[in-house]
């Protein structure tokens, strides 16, 4: 592999599910098509009833909080860390988004 990107991304995504059940092959393969965003703490991802964004994320530092507002409260829903794998209900349903997702460090 020539693309030291690809490469870093492979190391990672080897290590976690469902990535660690695939072939080292399809894992190349994912890993060549990897977009990767970096984000400043309190920079939202996505907002609740966004449109899905054809894509989902994989956290690799930091943390992600994934809460839901409802009247005049915010209800954290769920953190994700390194490996974890968030928005992808969206994108096989092919509807909004019901969360909010914040990078929070």
């Amino acid at each position: 592999m020539k693309n030291s990107i690809a490469e870093r991304v492979y190391d990672f995504l080897k290590n976690y599910p469902p990535f660690n059940l695939l072939t080292s092959k399809k894992i190349l393969k994912i890993a060549s098509q990897v977009s990767i965003i970096y984000l400043e703490k309190g920079k939202a991802i996505y907002h609740q009833n966004d449109t899905n964004h054809k894509q989902f994320y994989i956290v690799r530092n930091g943390g992600i909080s994934l809460y839901k507002n409802s009247k005049d409260q915010k209800s954290l829903i769920d953190i994700c860390d390194g490996g974890d794998i968030f928005g992808l209900r969206p994108l096989i349903s092919k509807e909004n988004y019901l969360l909010n997702a914040l990078y929070w460090f």
